[in-house]
């Protein structure tokens, strides 16, 4: 099992997934007051009572499919199933991480009017970068598949 090399992938994406679970600023901004959200919530101001937001649900569901995947081993076309759905959950959810650091400017009513200041947090990127292991684990699991057909053709 882990000496499959798109086993060390599956796990290097589930750990950079899991660094939005550590509570960290995932995007942030300063247009008269100063923004940051984490994955449980979005501050406004220095000691304003924060608004929730559920991101840590999604990249702990991320983190059960990375697990699976890792756990399913035997069963390649399993794999390369749960592959492709991690891999559109992890687009999904930096879309909406970005989308989301796009529309709360938009909707702060306290703000000056003017360029924000946005900038993504190193946790974004992390999250981000899953994706290429993510694809590099699905291409691994197909090359094993392929090689283990190519290997039944000659019996």
């Amino acid at each position: 099992m882990i000496q499959r090399i798109q086993t060390v992938y599956f796990l290097i994406a589930a750990i950079l997934v899991a660094t939005t679970l550590f509570g960290t600023d995932l995007f942030s901004f300063d247009q008269g007051t100063f923004v940051h959200s984490t994955a449980y919530h979005l501050f406004r101001g220095v000691d304003a009572e924060g608004k929730k937001v559920d991101f840590w649900m999604l990249s702990l569901v991320q983190i059960i499919f990375a697990l699976m995947i890792i756990f399913s081993f035997k069963m390649r076309h399993r794999q390369i199933f749960l592959g492709w759905i991690l891999l559109v959950l992890n687009i999904l959810s930096s879309a909406w991480i970005v989308l989301g650091s796009i529309a709360e400017p938009m909707q702060c009513t306290m703000c000056n009017e003017g360029a924000t200041n946005l900038s993504y947090g190193i946790v974004f990127y992390l999250h981000a970068a899953a994706f290429i292991f993510v694809f590099l684990g699905i291409r691994g699991v197909r090359k094993d598949k392929k090689t283990i057909d190519s290997l039944n053709r000659l019996r």
